[in-house]
């Protein structure tokens, strides 16, 4: 079977239980091989204890020369395991003392013990290893000694082979033990690894699932975190105004109130949130943090696709009215001419011919061609617009010099225009002179919506880093219909009109990365906020 066709929790699961299979094998191999060690060199210094103790313990007997003594001393050391043969010299070589009673009396000469009796006489231990009928043996001399005076000596002399056959039966047992040991911690381990694989896999699965849906188009889905903690409650935030109180996601939010200061978007902020309590448990580990960070990229790609299709919208829209515009600048050019014309004939007709009815008519016939002028002009100045002249200006002085213009106006029509200004807005880069048209086309709008004794409130305010121009009437306001349509060119709820003032006013506030809204809040009448940022 291929490993990439595994899921990923079993192949955690075989790669813990392979693991813990190493390191036991590796274990178990360094134990046994220390133990053997152990148990070598504690039966070599067993057997030359034993050995020693030989030696002292024939002291007396060897001193008053006590062979039956000396016989027993021997022939308790043969019971000792593995032990071959163990025998009693004294000063001169001669067994006086020997396991097997044959060799009794005889004298140690030769090669082979020649070394070991001059080590005996020099009062020294002597070991060695030599090769015999029965296999390897290894043999023990300790001198007998009182003070300083050699008496003999007692040699022992063990089975090599017997020794590793005693050895390999206690490691045996051993190796059963690790074993069992080894098979009961790869069962452990399996079962764990098993059961840790499904915690840390089971979210794994769940973002997996989620991937698939949002792979097949839905965008509404999002990975389950049940670790996610509420900032409130954890920091015990009192501040409801907050923008993510009583939310989830924070650090998500825009504008949050943290660390005492007004926190930016989430690009901005993300570095300072990834340091704070609340994030960290709500991330918990790796796996929970991707599946936040997974969620954030969802959230964007929304986001980015709606302000695409805002945008594709807004280019059909613009597209729309460029045709729009191209044609109403035909149109408008081919209706300047006659309409100058029949401006030229009225004048001619009402200085060179007298009469009331007449006159009356000229006069209708002068002012709705002036009308017809002003709204081609209208048309001209929206289709094709000239290029922005930006300059620094001052927005309170602008607003009061529109202000004046209508004043005199709203008098003779018994409206009262109340202006209020904000001395801490700064000089703006604007283009002054389309700013005055759009307060223009928002008051002569406000005393188009008023009557007799109501009031028109123009007022400038400093709001952060914008500054706002506000214009409210005590009129009969705008209906919910309106509102959405107010903005779109060539619509109007007036007789008499283009319906291009508010489109005007927008395409400005645009034009200076600013925004015209509605605020219908109001007790009455309705109220335009023009908002330019400083």
């Amino acid at each position: 079977m291929k490993t990439g066709r595994l899921n990923l929790g079993l192949k955690f699961s075989i790669a813990v239980t392979l693991l813990i299979l190493v390191i036991m094998v590796a274990v178990a191999t360094l134990i046994i091989n220390y133990q053997r060690d152990a148990l070598r060199q504690n039966t070599f210094d067993n057997n030359l204890l034993m050995t020693r103790n030989l030696a002292h313990d024939s002291i007396e007997s060897l001193l008053i020369f006590d062979p039956l003594r000396l016989d027993k001393l021997v022939t308790t050391i043969l019971d000792a395991t593995s032990c071959t043969y163990a025998m009693i010299i004294d000063r001169d070589g001669t067994v006086v003392a020997h396991t097997t009673r044959s060799i009794l009396g005889s004298r140690l000469g030769g090669e082979q013990h020649q070394e070991m009796l001059q080590k005996t006489s020099e009062g020294d231990e002597f070991i060695r290893e030599y090769k015999a009928d029965e296999g390897l043996i290894q043999q023990f001399s300790v001198p007998i000694k009182i003070h300083d005076e050699i008496l003999g000596a007692s040699v022992v002399a063990f089975s090599v082979q017997d020794i590793d056959v005693l050895i390999e039966e206690r490691i045996s047992k051993l190796r059963r033990y690790i074993y069992l040991i080894t098979g009961i911690m790869v069962a452990a381990g399996i079962s764990g690894a098993f059961v840790v694989s499904s915690r840390l896999t089971k979210p794994l699965k769940n973002l997996k699932d989620t991937m698939h849906q949002i792979q097949s188009g839905n965008l509404e889905v999002e990975a389950e975190n049940k670790n996610i903690v509420k900032c409130w409650e954890r920091l015990g935030c009192t501040m409801t105004d907050c923008p993510s109180y009583g939310k989830l996601r924070c650090w998500a939010i825009a504008g949050t109130f943290c660390h005492g200061e007004v926190q930016g978007q989430f690009a901005q902020k993300i570095g300072d949130c990834r340091k704070c309590v609340v994030y960290k448990e709500s991330c918990g580990d790796e796996i929970y943090e991707l599946i936040e960070v997974f969620n954030q990229m969802v959230d964007d790609l929304k986001y980015n696709l709606g302000e695409l299709e805002k945008a594709n919208t807004e280019k059909d829209r613009l597209e729309r009215l460029s045709m729009l515009g191209e044609m109403a600048t035909t149109v408008a050019h081919e209706t300047k001419n006659p309409l100058n014309s029949i401006q030229l004939a009225t004048s001619y007709l009402k200085k060179n011919f007298q009469g009331e009815i007449l006159s009356e008519f000229l006069g209708i016939i002068e002012e709705e061609v002036r009308r017809l002028n002003d709204i081609t002009s209208n048309f001209l100045a929206f289709s094709r617009p000239a290029p922005m002249k930006v300059r620094p200006g001052d927005i309170n002085t602008l607003v009061k010099s529109v202000v004046d213009l209508i004043r005199q106006e709203a008098t003779d029509r018994n409206i009262e225009i109340v202006l209020l200004t904000d001395e801490n807005i700064p000089q703006m880069e604007i283009d002054v002179a389309r700013i005055k048209q759009a307060v223009l086309n928002l008051l002569i709008n406000a005393m188009d919506a008023s009557t007799e004794s109501d009031t028109i409130t123009v007022a400038t305010e400093l709001n952060k880093s914008y500054a706002d121009i506000s214009v409210r009437d005590t009129g009969k306001g705008i209906t919910e219909e309106e509102k959405e349509k107010i903005f779109k060119p060539f619509y109007t709820t007036k007789t008499r009109g283009s319906g291009l003032g508010l489109a005007i006013v927008e395409r400005i506030a645009k034009e200076h990365k600013g925004e015209i809204h509605i605020d219908t809040a109001v007790a009455k009448g309705v109220k335009f906020i023009l908002r330019l940022p400083v």
